[in-house]
């Protein structure tokens, strides 16, 4: 459900991007919680539960038992439990992943549908939270937690928050707001995620890559020095035999293409397109720019052209 009347705003860089607030109706909230939620989740995600401080968030994956990821989430203590912000067309599939790990533990595992996810990002988005909550979270403190309001800071790729409110308030800080403030959906936030370097997986593109060939060693969402979780074989086995032959890139080009996610990435050759990848996403910006986000061998340098199939578009890598 919608709140605002969101217009069809343009999509701008983290460098270009004003002062802006977003609906982040892509995404929605697992909660876990029970005297077993910490030892349930480490046996479940790529990342190391025991050093998930209360004050803080980490970004890990759920994989499959080949070692694939079934889906990317953020993670932070939440209430009496944890909560894992996702992509919305994977919440129902994980949740019924996640039920069939917790038949003999003390656990709770349910989407919470009354709260409200936002994004706030762009020039003096700091000074427009404070005038707003009597404390928010920084640098020291990624998450602040108070009653039924929680903010979580992200650095990358500019200064960014997530609001989780609940219904209630929303309300009252959508009343709260005076000022100029530019509205607008996922797809913003979406961008940030893509220039910050994190996998946009969705449903279409789960289950297909191993956390390293979707750059997750790279933003610390992989632990290899903890115990047994799903895939770990594979991904521990990959990582020593440094065997990983594909990585994530951010790509742009110019001009007005749909493609699917899930199409084809093909790399030119001296006269011939060879295929070399997958697109993950893909998000329509400002000054009719096209960037996309794609899984490609790693053999690829910063030189080389691409074109998604089906599209006559050249796309380069994004230094």
């Amino acid at each position: 459900m919608s709140f605002f009347n969101f217009l069809k705003n343009t999509i701008y860089s983290s460098i270009q991007l004003p002062l802006t607030l977003m609906f982040l109706e892509k995404w929605s909230v697992i909660y876990i919680y029970g005297p077993d939620s910490k030892k349930f989740l480490q046996n479940q995600l790529t990342i190391d539960m025991n050093c998930l401080e209360k004050k803080q968030h980490k970004i890990g994956a759920h994989c499959n038992l080949n070692g694939k990821v079934h889906s990317t989430m953020l993670v932070f203590h939440y209430e009496k439990g944890y909560a894992c912000i996702i992509k919305k067309s994977l919440s129902s599939s994980q949740i019924k992943e996640f039920k069939k790990y917790s038949i003999f533990l003390k656990v709770q595992i349910y989407q919470l549908d009354d709260i409200v996810l936002l994004g706030i990002s762009g020039k003096d988005s700091k000074l427009f939270l404070l005038k707003q909550f009597i404390k928010i979270p920084d640098s020291n403190t990624p998450v602040f937690s108070d009653k039924e309001i929680t903010i979580l800071w992200f650095s990358n790729p500019c200064e960014r928050f997530l609001l989780v409110l609940s219904l209630k308030n929303f309300l009252l800080f959508k009343k709260k707001i005076n000022e100029k403030i530019i509205l607008n959906n996922s797809k913003q936030w979406i961008l940030l995620d893509m220039e910050a370097g994190y996998p946009i997986i969705g449903k279409t593109m789960s289950q297909k890559f191993l956390p390293q060939s979707i750059n997750l060693d790279k933003i610390q969402a992989i632990n290899f020095n903890k115990g047994c979780y799903y895939g770990q074989e594979t991904i521990a086995r990959v990582f020593y035999n440094n065997s990983n032959k594909h990585a994530l890139y951010l790509l742009s080009s110019t001009g007005n293409i749909n493609p699917k996610i899930g199409a084809i990435i093909k790399i030119k050759k001296l006269n011939t397109w060879l295929r070399i990848g997958f697109l993950l996403a893909i998000v329509h910006v400002c000054s009719n720019q096209i960037w996309i986000q794609a899984v490609l061998k790693k053999s690829v340098n910063i030189k080389d052209i691409f074109r998604i199939s089906g599209f006559k578009t050249i796309f380069l890598i994004k230094s």
